[in-house]
């Protein structure tokens, strides 16, 4: 089948990495006046205790025999020892580093409900047969890469037309007569004719919405070897309509793409709402449906990661999470950036670039700004680091 390429996330690998707080200055931290970094002519020993060297040692003791101590110039040869404060007096004195720690952001993953609806009709036993063959792996893949996914079928049982009936561990095991698994999988127990799929969805919404979630991404997968009575208009208004989390579905179509002897008509309706929404397109002609289940899975998988939207990592043990202390850092081929944080989705466009806490009062997870989100997409490489520790960068 001809299965357009779909796009995949790079998964992201946990690492830490702990800076600790330095303290330059010997003896306790604090300014570096007074404190020189090193005394020429005196050196520590194994203990820590500094203590002249053989070489004063000697000198001493001539100094002792002639009964007295020879004037100099410092930096003479024999002179008194020059003090080395290790830097231009005019610098800036160094500053401490705060203690950090690093991990790599994890993507946070959405659930994903998806519907599927399938032609019932007398031409249509092999795509049954087919769909039926395919429901669990697909279904397995999904949850295997870490999406909790809801699965409902608008479809007849066996007896009825090509009726489809799921084995476990999707269905729930009373093949032929039933496999509901609630609330994993949801069969609904109708007919679907040659033209009538999209009308189908419709009218059996209070059948099959109870399975699904308000923050689940939403696909629609239609089996179909003929064309839609509804248009692709009125069928895309009105499923929008029907729930405000079915706003970014997308449809994937599995139907004739050209005049073949396995289907009855051009599934022009459904190329168009698979055009529409950004779903899977495949010709039904091709009688080859695992390369299309896998298409669409990765699909599924692939969108329901929040490519813009991370986690915040655990602090360390015996340390406590300071939402002030947070800094979110970019490394790509363009180099290393740190981005600044902002109150929140409101001030996103008084900056260039910006991230903000996604409950400010309990923040869970960062949210880049909508800019932001779009520069990242731009990169080649990219991997977001969140930094834990150190006073939050404010953007500006």
């Amino acid at each position: 089948m001809n299965v357009p390429s779909t796009s995949k996330t790079a998964p992201i690998a946990l690492k830490a990495m702990i800076v600790p707080a330095l303290c330059l200055i010997a003896g306790a931290c604090g300014p570096d006046e007074g404190r020189p970094d090193s005394f020429s002519g005196l050196d520590a020993g194994d203990d820590g205790i500094t203590s002249l060297g053989d070489e004063g040692m000697d000198g001493d003791d001539e100094m002792a025999d002639e009964g007295g101590l020879e004037e100099s110039e410092p930096g003479e040869e024999g002179g008194a020892p020059l003090l080395d404060f290790g830097g231009d007096p005019d610098e800036e004195p160094e500053q401490e580093e705060c203690a950090s720690v690093s991990a790599a952001a994890q993507a946070i993953k959405l659930p994903a409900d998806i519907l599927f609806v399938v032609d019932n009709s007398g031409s249509m036993e092999f795509e049954s047969n087919s769909v039926q063959a395919n429901l669990n792996s697909f279904s397995q893949q999904i949850i295997a890469s870490g999406v909790d996914a809801h699965v409902a079928l608008i479809s007849s049982y066996p007896g009825d037309g090509h009726g489809i009936c799921v084995d476990a561990p999707l269905g729930g095991g009373a093949c032929p007569n039933s496999d509901d698994n609630y609330p994993i999988f949801e069969h609904v127990d109708t007919f679907v004719n040659s033209h009538n799929a999209l009308e189908r969805v419709v009218e059996r919404y209070g059948d099959w919405s109870p399975i699904m979630r308000p923050d689940a991404v939403k696909h629609v997968v239609v089996v179909s070897d003929d064309e839609s009575n509804l248009s692709a208009n009125n069928f895309d208004e009105t499923f929008r309509g029907l729930d405000l989390a079915h706003e970014d579905y997308r449809l994937h179509a599995i139907v004739s793409l050209e005049d073949c002897q396995a289907a009855a008509e051009i599934g022009d309706t459904y190329i168009e709402l698979a055009n529409m929404t950004g779903g899977v397109l495949a010709d039904l002609c091709d009688q080859n449906f695992a390369p299309v289940f896998e298409a669409i899975s990765e699909e599924v998988i692939a969108g329901s990661q929040l490519a813009c939207e991370y986690a915040i990592p655990e602090p360390p043990p015996g340390e406590s999470f300071d939402p002030d202390q947070v800094n979110v850092q970019v490394l790509s081929e363009q180099g290393e950036e740190t981005i600044g944080q902002v109150d929140g989705p409101s001030a996103c466009g008084q900056v260039s670039q910006g991230w903000y806490y996604d409950d400010p009062e309990n923040p869970q997870n960062i949210v880049a700004c909508p800019q932001t989100c779009a520069t990242f997409q731009t990169y080649e490489f990219a991997e977001i680091i969140i930094e834990l520790g150190c006073e939050t960068v404010i953007a500006e």
